[in-house]
Formats: C-alpha cells, sequence, structure tokens
C-alpha cells in the first residue's frame, strides 16, 4: 500500500480516444463524427480485414506515413474485426445520421431548383427532422443548415464513446493517429472517463499536486487487476515548481509547431496549445523541449487559430482545462457541416469559458489586448469561417501569431499594415508544400472530386515569394518560422518527417536569407527558443482597434511623463479619493485634506478623459459567463496540509478594521478573544495606522486603553501582490497568524466592477494564498447579500444561505458584481481543503446603543438628506437595517464554533418593517418630511447635483436613476432571505437583532442631527 501522496509521472501520455480511435475536434459534433466513422474509420478497418500485409508494406515508405494504413501486424487482426463489428453495433445510430446526410444533399441536388424549400422538409430523412434548416445562398443555391446545439443534446451524442489511454513515454514515436486505433495493450490504462468528466482535471493535476494514493484509486474507480499499471504510472517525488514570470518585461517561449506562450508578471497566454511530455531521458533525441512542467500555474487565454487536429489538440487541452482561465476560439459558419463550431466543441468536452471572436474583435487585457485577425489560405478554398491570426498587444509590444497564413491576397495585409504600425515579432507558418484538402476533409464530402482537382487545392501556407511580400507589408522587427510539425513529438498528429530537400524547408531557407540581408531576426524555430522583448515605456502606435471602451488617448502637446488615466485614478484611489461621472460631469467623494491643489487642477485639466474613461467602463456589458470566467483560483493556492488547529488563536489578522464594520469587528475580537489582533492598513506608517485604529475605536466609543498592546499594525494593501509585503513579510506574518477575517474592500456602488477588481478581486485571492502558507488559517469572508439578484419573472421567493450564486442573474453594480467573484474564489478555495466561513450582510445601521453611524453610509446620507431637503419619494420600500454591533458580535461568535465550518450565514433582519415607520417617526420628532412624486424629488437632487456640493445628497446623486422603478419596489418587499444557520448558531445565547422600532429609529435620528449639527458649527 503506498501511503504517502503521489504525484503523476512527467511522462505519463494521456490520449483521449473516441470508439478507440485518437480524438480530435471533428469526432465530437454527431454530424461530423458520423462521416468520419463511416467514410474513414469503417474504411480503414475494411480495408486492413481485406489486406494487412498491404497496410504493413505501405508503412514501410514514410511518404505513405499519414496515409490511410493501419500500423499492426496480422496479429492483431482479430481485435481489428471485433472492432469493425462494435463500430456497426454501438455507432448504428450515427452510422443512420451519416446516410441521412447523404441523402438529403442529393434531395436538395435533384429538387431544390430555386423555388421554396418548404415543400422538401416532408422529404427530409426521418433521422434529420427537427435538426436542420433548408436554406439557400444568393445564387440560389441550396444547402442544409445544422442546429448543432440541438443536436448535441440528442441520441446522437453519446460521451459513452469517450475513454482515456494512459501510458508511460520513453521515446516520442507513436502510430499516426488519424488511421491506427488504438488496442488494448499490457502497458496501457483505459479509463471509462468522459472528456468532461472533472475527474480527468483531478488525475492531470497530479502532475504538480499530490493526491492520497487510495484516494486517486477510488476516484478513478481502478480495478484491482489494474491497480500495478496505475501505480506505475505514480511517483512520490515532487516535480519542480511551476513558478509565473515576475519580470517587467515580455517573455515569449516556443513550445514546438505552432505552440507560443506570452507572459507578463500579469498574464499569460498560450496559442495553439500543443505540450511535449517530459522523458527520463531527454538526451535520447538531443533536441532540447519545454514540457508541462515548464508552464505557469495558471493560463489566463488559450488562443486557437483554426480547427485543425494539430491546432485543436484534444491531448493537450484536456490536461491543461483545469488552469486554463479562458479560451479564445474563431467564430465558424453557423451550421454548416464542414465548419462546426469551435466553442460548442470546446464546452461539450468541460471547457466553460470559451468566447468567439469575430475578425478584428478585440479583447482587452492588462496592459494591452489581443487582437483576431483575419487570415486566407490553408483550408482548400472551402468557406470555413473558424481561422483566425492574432495579434497580441502588451506593454507597448506587439506579436503576431499568424499560424499558417497563406498570403494569396496580399492586398489582405496591405489593409491591415495599416492597422498594425509596429511588429516586434512575426510568427509565420511556411509548410508551404500541404496535403490537399481531401486529406482532412474527403470525409465530410458528400460528393466525390476529382484527384486532379483535389491536387490544386491544397492545406498549405506561404512559401518564400508570399512570406516576404508579408515581411515588407508589415515590417517586423523578429521574424520566426515556425507551425512547421518538425519535432518528433509531433509526427504522430501530423505525420510530417522533412529532408534537407523538402520544399518546405528550402523556402523557409530563402526567407531566413532575405531577414538576414535587411537587418531583420530571421530564424526557422525547433525544438524550444526563449525571446525577451524589454517592456518599452514608449507610447505604442499600433491603432488601438478596441471600440467598446478604449483608454483615451494624450493629445499631443502632452508632457513625455504622461499618465494613462487608468492609473491616475488608481492612485486616487489608493488616498481614498472617490471619482465618479455622471453625463457631463464628474463626483467626488474625499477625506478632509485629501484634495489637494495640484489634485484639483489635474481633475479639471482631464475632466474630458476622466468621464470618457469611466462611462465606457461602465458601459462595459458584465455577463453572468464573464463573471464565472473571472471566478478562477490561483492553482498554486491550496492548503499544503490538512493538519488544523482549532485552539484559541493566539494571532489574527483583521482586513478593513479602519471601516465601520471593521472598528466594530476589531472591537469584538478584542473582548471575546485574547489575541493579539494584526490589522492589515493600506498606505500609511506603522504609527499612523496605530493612531488611526485608535481615534477610529473613540469616534465609536469602543476604545479601552487595555487594547492598546494587543493592536499590531500592519502596512500593506489588498490590492498588490503578496498583500504589498514583501515575501520575507509575508512569510514570517504568515508563520504567526492562526486565523483570517477578511472584511477589508473597496465599497463604491457607482464604480464599476473593472475599477474594483484588483481590490476586492485579486485582494481575496492574496488572503487566499496567505492562509495556505506555512499552515493551513480558517478564512472568515465577509460578503454581502447583494451577491444575489433574481428578476422579476424568477420564481424565487426565498434565498436560502446555501444556494448556488450561479442560481440568480448578475449582481447590480461593480461593487456586487466584484464580492460575488470574490466570494466563488473562497468557495474553489474551501473545495481545495481550506476551512472558510461567509457571512453575506444585508444593509448596516448604526449601533443600537450608541447610535454611532457612518457617516458615508447609503442610508445615513438619505436620512439626513431627507431632512435637508424636506422631502422624501413618494411610495413604499422594505427596511431591513441591521444595528452594526449586531453584525459584529454575531460574526465573531459564529467564527467561534469549528462545527460550522464550510458554512455560509446571512447577516439580514429577521423582522424587516416598512420604511413609512422612518418618515413617522422624524415627524414625531419635528422633522416633517413631504412625500412627493419621484419625479420632482428627482428634479431638486438635480439642483443639489449642480451648486450644492455639500449636501448631504450630493455624494449619492449617481445611484439614482430618472425615472422610479416600481418593480424594484415589489421586489424587494417580496424577496426574502433565509437566516437559518444563523439563527441556529446563535442559539443559546443572548445574541439577537434589535427590532427596528420607534425606540431605535430615534436612537439613530437623535444621533444623526446631533452630529450633523456639530459638523455643521
Amino acid at each position: 500500500m503506498i501511503s504517502k501522496p503521489v504525484y503523476l509521472k512527467p511522462n505519463v501520455i494521456v490520449e483521449p480516444l473516441f470508439n478507440q480511435w485518437y480524438a480530435w475536434s471533428y469526432l465530437i459534433p454527431p454530424a461530423t463524427a458520423s462521416l468520419y466513422v463511416a467514410n474513414s474509420h469503417l474504411k480503414i478497418l475494411e480495408s486492413f480485414i481485406a489486406a494487412p500485409q498491404v497496410h504493413l508494406d505501405a508503412l514501410k515508405n514514410p511518404a505513405m506515413r499519414g496515409g490511410p494504413f493501419i500500423n499492426y501486424d496480422e496479429s492483431r487482426l482479430d481485435e481489428i474485426k471485433t472492432l469493425w463489428e462494435k463500430t456497426k453495433d454501438n455507432l448504428a445510430l450515427l452510422l443512420q445520421l451519416e446516410r441521412a446526410i447523404k441523402d438529403l444533399e442529393n434531395l436538395l441536388k435533384e429538387e431544390a431548383t430555386g423555388y421554396s424549400l418548404e415543400p422538401l422538409y416532408q422529404k427530409v430523412p426521418e433521422a434529420l427532422k427537427g435538426y436542420v434548416e433548408l436554406v439557400y445562398d444568393v445564387q440560389n443555391n441550396p444547402s442544409i443548415r445544422l442546429i448543432e446545439g440541438l443536436l448535441y443534446k440528442s441520441q446522437y451524442y453519446n460521451s459513452a464513446l469517450q475513454t482515456v489511454a494512459l501510458s508511460l513515454g520513453n521515446i516520442d514515436q507513436r502510430s499516426f493517429v488519424l488511421s491506427t486505433p488504438r488496442l488494448p495493450d499490457d502497458n496501457t490504462l483505459h479509463l471509462n472517463l468522459s472528456f468532461a468528466d472533472k475527474r480527468l482535471d483531478k488525475l492531470v493535476q497530479m502532475r504538480e499536486k499530490p493526491q492520497a494514493y487510495q484516494d486517486i484509486l477510488e476516484l478513478l474507480e481502478i480495478q484491482p487487476q489494474n491497480e500495478p499499471l496505475f501505480a506505475s504510472l505514480l511517483t512520490e517525488t515532487p516535480p519542480p515548481s511551476q513558478s509565473k514570470y515576475q519580470e517587467n518585461d515580455v517573455r515569449v517561449r516556443y513550445f514546438g509547431h505552432a505552440c507560443i506562450l506570452i507572459e507578463t508578471k500579469d498574464i499569460s497566454i498560450l496559442c495553439d496549445p500543443l505540450i511535449s511530455y517530459q522523458f527520463s531521458d531527454q538526451s535520447l533525441d538531443g533536441i532540447p523541449r519545454y514540457s508541462y512542467a515548464d508552464l505557469p500555474p495558471t493560463i489566463d487565454y488559450a488562443l486557437i487559430t483554426h480547427n485543425h487536429q494539430d491546432h485543436v489538440m484534444f491531448e493537450t487541452l484536456l490536461q491543461l482545462r483545469y488552469k486554463i482561465k479562458n479560451v479564445i476560439v474563431p467564430k465558424s459558419n453557423k451550421g454548416v457541416l464542414i465548419d462546426p463550431s469551435l466553442k460548442l466543441i470546446l464546452q461539450q468536452i468541460g471547457f466553460a469559458n470559451v468566447r468567439e471572436v469575430d475578425e478584428l474583435e478585440v479583447i482587452d487585457i492588462p496592459e494591452g489586448e489581443i487582437v483576431s485577425l483575419p487570415v486566407l489560405g490553408e483550408h482548400g478554398d472551402l468557406n470555413i469561417a473558424a481561422k483566425t491570426a492574432y495579434l497580441i498587444q502588451v506593454k507597448n509590444r506587439s506579436i503576431l501569431c499568424a499560424a499558417d497564413s497563406n498570403n494569396i491576397e496580399p492586398q489582405l495585409y496591405k489593409h491591415l499594415s495599416n492597422l498594425v504600425k509596429r511588429l516586434d515579432i512575426l510568427f509565420v507558418g511556411m509548410e508551404c508544400e500541404g496535403a490537399p484538402f481531401t486529406w482532412a476533409y474527403g470525409s465530410l464530402l458528400t460528393q466525390s472530386i476529382p484527384r486532379k482537382i483535389a491536387q490544386t487545392r491544397r492545406l498549405d501556407g506561404s512559401d518564400s515569394y508570399k512570406a516576404i511580400k508579408l515581411i515588407n507589408q508589415l515590417n517586423p522587427q523578429q521574424v520566426y518560422i515556425y507551425a512547421m510539425g518538425q519535432e518528433p513529438w509531433l509526427t504522430f498528429i501530423t505525420s510530417i518527417q522533412y529532408t534537407p530537400d523538402s520544399k518546405p524547408i528550402l523556402e523557409s531557407n530563402r526567407v531566413i536569407e532575405y531577414c538576414q540581408s535587411q537587418n531583420i531576426i530571421g530564424k526557422r524555430l525547433f525544438g524550444s527558443q526563449e525571446i525577451i522583448l524589454e517592456s518599452s515605456s514608449e507610447t505604442a502606435i499600433n491603432v488601438n482597434f478596441s471600440v467598446s471602451h478604449p483608454e483615451p488617448k494624450p493629445s499631443l502637446n502632452q508632457p513625455e511623463n504622461y499618465q494613462p488615466i487608468s492609473e491616475f485614478l488608481s492612485q486616487l484611489n489608493q488616498l481614498d479619493i472617490k471619482i465618479f461621472a455622471e453625463n457631463d460631469r464628474i463626483r467626488c467623494n474625499a477625506p478632509k485634506g485629501a484634495l489637494t491643489s495640484d489634485i484639483k487642477a489635474q481633475l479639471k485639466e482631464r475632466k474630458p478623459e476622466i468621464i470618457q474613461y469611466l462611462n465606457s467602463q461602465n458601459q462595459q456589458k458584465i455577463t453572468l459567463d464573464y463573471l464565472k470566467a473571472e471566478a478562477t483560483l490561483d492553482e498554486s493556492i491550496f492548503p499544503q496540509t490538512q493538519v488544523i488547529s482549532w485552539n484559541q488563536p493566539h494571532n489574527i489578522l483583521l482586513t478593513g478594521a479602519t471601516g465601520f464594520l471593521g472598528s466594530f469587528l476589531l472591537n469584538q475580537l478584542l473582548l471575546k478573544t485574547e489575541a493579539n489582533i494584526y490589522c492589515l492598513v493600506r498606505g500609511e506608517q506603522p504609527e499612523t495606522i496605530e493612531n488611526r485604529l485608535k481615534n477610529v475605536l473613540k469616534s465609536a466609543s469602543l476604545w479601552d486603553d487595555s487594547f492598546k498592546a494587543r493592536i499590531i499594525p500592519i502596512q500593506g494593501d489588498l490590492s498588490k501582490p503578496l498583500l504589498g509585503l514583501s515575501s520575507e513579510k509575508f512569510q514570517q506574518l504568515a508563520d504567526e497568524i492562526d486565523v483570517i477575517y477578511h472584511n477589508g474592500a473597496w465599497v463604491h456602488h457607482a464604480s464599476p466592477y473593472s475599477l474594483l477588481k484588483s481590490t476586492n478581486v485579486l485582494g481575496t485571492q492574496e488572503i487566499l494564498r496567505f492562509a495556505c502558507q506555512s499552515h493551513p488559517k480558517p478564512v472568515h469572508f465577509i460578503s454581502t447579500v447583494s451577491v444575489f439578484n433574481f428578476n422579476e419573472f424568477s420564481q424565487v421567493k426565498v434565498i436560502r444561505e446555501q444556494d448556488d450564486l450561479e442560481s440568480g442573474e448578475v449582481p447590480n453594480g461593480g461593487y456586487a458584481q466584484s464580492k460575488w467573484v470574490a466570494e466563488k474564489l473562497v468557495k474553489i478555495a474551501a473545495q481545495r481543503g481550506l476551512p472558510t466561513y461567509i457571512y453575506r450582510v444585508g444593509p448596516i445601521s448604526g449601533s443600537s446603543q450608541t447610535g454611532f453611524f457612518n457617516t458615508n453610509d447609503f442610508l445615513y446620507r438619505l436620512m439626513l438628506g431627507y431632512i435637508e431637503l424636506g422631502s422624501a419619494p413618494q411610495g413604499e420600500m422594505l427596511l431591513d437595517i441591521i444595528p452594526v454591533d449586531y453584525v459584529s458580535e454575531a460574526i465573531v461568535h459564529l467564527s467561534q464554533k469549528p462545527e460550522l465550518i464550510g458554512g455560509a450565514f446571512h447577516l439580514i433582519h429577521p423582522q424587516p418593517v416598512s420604511s413609512n415607520l422612518l418618515f413617522e417617526q422624524l415627524g414625531l420628532m419635528g422633522y416633517s418630511i413631504q412625500r412627493i412624486p419621484y419625479e420632482r424629488w428627482y428634479s431638486r437632487l438635480l439642483e443639489i447635483a449642480k451648486g450644492s456640493p455639500g449636501h448631504a445628497l450630493y455624494p449619492l446623486v449617481s445611484l439614482f436613476s430618472s425615472t422610479s422603478s416600481q418593480k424594484a419596489k415589489e421586489k424587494s418587499m417580496n424577496l426574502k432571505f433565509d437566516c437559518k444557520n444563523t439563527i441556529e448558531g446563535l442559539a443559546e445565547t443572548s445574541i439577537t437583532c434589535p427590532p427596528i422600532d420607534a425606540n431605535l429609529l430615534k436612537t439613530y435620528i437623535s444621533q444623526l442631527i446631533q452630529k450633523a449639527n456639530f459638523q455643521q458649527a
């Protein structure tokens, strides 16, 4: 019995199979799979059964390696016969579908003559009824449009045909996968895992993250007779740790074929993933290579250029799925048989975050963008849209991965050269010989193509003439010829074996010679290559392709040290200066003294830029899929051990201690524990932080001199890596801290998600990293009930604490969206074994004892604003405020109960009341508030916005719309939050939520008026 945690050996080959054939993208959609099974697999099997020796003789000629010949000898004949019989039986439905497609194509050829196609629907073969649309193009040529998504839901899609074969590899040689099925042997373990099965992620993740042997044995349901073989695939030896690139430059690495990794310290992009295995003796072929061990812990974007088997490499993609955040694919022709949707294919095999891009569509990334550029060629003149090149612009450097682009129409690149003004690196494929297009697509053609025609339409890239033309048009600083299929670890998928006299070698030599004559760095890549592009401080001169929310460009008379507007606003955020836009105005909330004369001057001078930037950020469409894609926790974050101490903590880390709830949490932790409280506070010296914390507690009447020795200030920043600490300080603190209360966040309801992400999302990720460092530390995460949002059509009436965040709509506003993503990260960490608690807090009000209120709170300002204005909008809302002293006391009590680990707790008032009660109490206290129609009240609000920056309602103007939403009012009255976990956790204690009654409201209003009068005086 293996007792220690085990890893997957680096040379374990993981082959995805479909009915024992190597799986690639066209074997996933039912329509294309049916045609390949009928016209390729069965025919190859039948050919071998009839004459196995012919296959063996043919494969003695290297030129025939990519032909339809099975690489087994006659001893496997019976197994081939069995596979042939099994295919006809088990795939009978697919074969029926293939016949129906051919019959329908023939029907259209014979009877679709330009007249209405409606009568032909009656003649559609039964197997295709309801799965196709019959259409004409503008030339009256008839064709079929497949309803692809529906076919995946039909009887024709059967994931049970998918399996995974595991074996140990010590050399690169494998039989050509498109012609040789994978028969069982003593050295290969076949697992009945469909490609979407998450257990596959768990298995391949073991290359870097160990698992208990018995756990993985049970998870994969390994049978006893297969256990010795499975054990041979595992090792107790840890692999080298995967490190993230941390330098300020751009690092580019070539992994072989068309696989390019582009990294900065903020992002990693992998184009056309195809990774070699790490063999025990890499000196066998003497070729330096990168392997899975050389990849970063997380891949932010995987880019696919086109839908060929050597570019959509399932074997690699499935092994990287757990670390890929987003997959980008070119958009196909909807429903066209020969051009299936790559997005649907990848989603079907378990990829959640797949995005299709059109030509010249832009994806914004940190300090740059990814642009999809149109390409021609390499598809035999077939009408296939799913092909693109990618221009990656990052840190003012630009890299074009052109894959197999064939410059058959130079005018296209002339047009593009007007947009791409500077190019640092051009990667271009020159496999210019290419096979006839029928080699790859012949099985999909329902009509035969004469050989002499097929020979003229090839799957080829640019020759030297076209490549040099392309170089002259784009003027790159460096040219690298790639995607040649030369590496020995590619021959099983490409069948390519070059000689010095092969046309692609001779043609690419000419391009290299030309580059050298023009003082351009030029090289044909082979094996591996690393290129460093130094980060450029000069302004990028490429046209910004983005049309959705571009960064405003500086005017020509800007100084050389011009600061991008995003950086300027970020610096203001560091000073707690909040900026938001409303139409053609900017609003500002700032602490006293924070707005220096220099900042005021910059705000005035750069007002148009600020408005343009903030409006464009607010207009960015945030979808649930987008937020799900954002919720990806760094794979390096997981507890190193499951041993957790539940003793009374000696040292506690608290974030957000200077905030309103944070100060009350700090007070409760000091009262209810004997621990030292380390308070992480941004941007000040420890002595200043200490005074600030003391003053915050004093202002709320919470200070006691005995607290001083136990409050330890830590200067840090949630928005920065390692919490803004040095690596030494981060480690030292991680060794000392026993438990974490993560309350810190940038709370600004008018700011977009993009502005809040660094603090609220990435800050939470750094907290989770800290929690896993050294020893596991329980994390108590303060969230908000606003992470849940349901529209008026939803049947949901009660939101329970255990409900899935994805069950609702996109949360309203950037703040709630950022907390949604952060909470998902916490849940991912919990799934990895970190002890976590989540507290979703409702609208917090002042202390029930003293009436002390957060003066920046929405309700505080709203009440004071109603009094100052003398009016409020008509209508009734739900008043479900919860006193801050109750919230803090409840959280600290719940957090001290180990049996509640993994729970979520709603802290919302169990007995909300009507907002009318507030106005009644104001009236009883002498403040008569006139209730007027919302539109009239909003007009008064606009008058405040124009000329009364000191008014209590001024900072809230942007949060109100011009029209009242009755639906929102109804939803607030009807939607309830269940608090079962909280109520049970507080049972048998004296901690209860004070009722919202006249006494509580009187306490609040008295304190509010007293404070307002004091501030006015």
